[in-house]
């Protein structure tokens, strides 16, 4: 068994095919695993952005949308809350404010997923039968003010 200190030595320098073939395929399989590693990170980047810039937009577009919705139910809760003044202290009329303390009752409990109900959310051709827009649902609520409060006015000669 006769060796030479240079093959015995673990760190001598070997310039043979052996060596740069194994060193060739560390350098790929590094290259590889840094490449995928990047991908990776780049394609989770992407998405978290994507859903940031998503739903900012589909927040801006919410806000937009319920603050008409909120306005338009704010200024007829108003109404309702001004007849009711109206009757029960400049008029005195009792029975006529308890009318309309029922309709502002009812105007009072409107919560967002009465206006936005699932429905909303899902694509026009799964709408269940019942479905009312939101501003559909504020066009009913405002002709029932009207209505109620004429009906009031006329009912008590006001």
């Amino acid at each position: 068994m006769v060796h030479s200190d240079i093959e015995d030595d673990v760190w001598a320098n070997s310039d043979s095919e052996e060596q740069v073939a194994y060193e060739r395929n560390l350098a790929e399989k590094e290259w590889e695993r840094l490449q995928e590693d990047h991908g990776n990170t780049g394609y989770k980047e992407g998405i978290v952005e994507g859903k940031e810039v998503n739903m900012q937009k589909g927040f801006d577009r919410g806000y937009a949308e319920g603050l008409v919705i909120g306005k338009a139910v704010g200024r007829l809760r108003g109404m309702v809350s001004c007849q009711i003044i109206y009757y029960r202290q400049m008029l005195k009329n009792e029975e006529a404010a308890q009318e309309l303390d029922a309709l502002f009752d009812e105007i009072d409990k409107i919560e967002v997923n009465h206006v936005y109900s699932v429905d909303y959310f899902r694509d026009a051709a799964t709408y269940k039968e019942d479905y009312v827009a939101p501003e559909a649902f504020v066009q009913q609520l405002e002709e029932k003010v009207n209505s109620t409060l004429t009906r009031v006015s006329e009912k008590y000669h006001c």
